[in-house]
């Protein structure tokens, strides 16, 4: 009887323990299948897009007002600087507020279409992380905007 019992034992021990192997699988499986499509979404060459035509244009204003040196003072050579710099750290924040902003969009997406068929998941489940995630992109593109109007300006001598 004692054996019977310690075999019942370890035969059960061995069924939870293929079972907690096979369940992390499947969770690993899932969480590395969510992570690929978070960076699908977000990641793609064609998002970056944007953040290479600021930079782009950052590179241009530096350049210009390296040309611009001799004629600045010092104390408006540090300001003109210090407000590229600005702009930069600013487009920074912007993008990581935005990259947040799409991976919580795309987390909710995945979720969803691994549960579309069931009745609490309808097609407005994700529309508080899209709206955010808009913004998001809203948010840098008129920056963008507001900073592209930007020119030096000469005084007449």
């Amino acid at each position: 009887m004692l054996l019977w019992c310690a075999m019942k034992l370890i035969s059960s021990f061995l069924l939870f323990f293929v079972a907690a192997c096979t369940s992390q699988e499947t969770v690993t499986d899932l969480a590395g299948q969510k992570k690929s499509f978070i960076e699908k979404q977000c990641y793609a060459a064609s998002v970056d897009n944007l953040s290479r035509t600021f930079q782009a244009f950052m590179s241009e204003r530096q350049q210009e007002l390296k040309t611009l040196r001799p004629e600045l003072t010092s104390d408006n050579y540090d300001q003109l600087n210090y407000a590229l710099e600005h702009f930069s750290t600013y487009w920074s924040q912007l993008r990581n507020e935005r990259d947040h902003a799409c991976e919580l969009h795309a987390q909710c997406e995945y979720i969803w279409l691994k549960n579309h068929d069931r009745k609490p998941f309808d097609q407005d489940y994700c529309a508080g992380t899209g709206f955010e995630y808009s913004v998001s992109r809203a948010k840098m593109i008129n920056f963008f905007s507001d900073i592209e109007r930007l020119q030096l300006q000469r005084e007449p001598q």
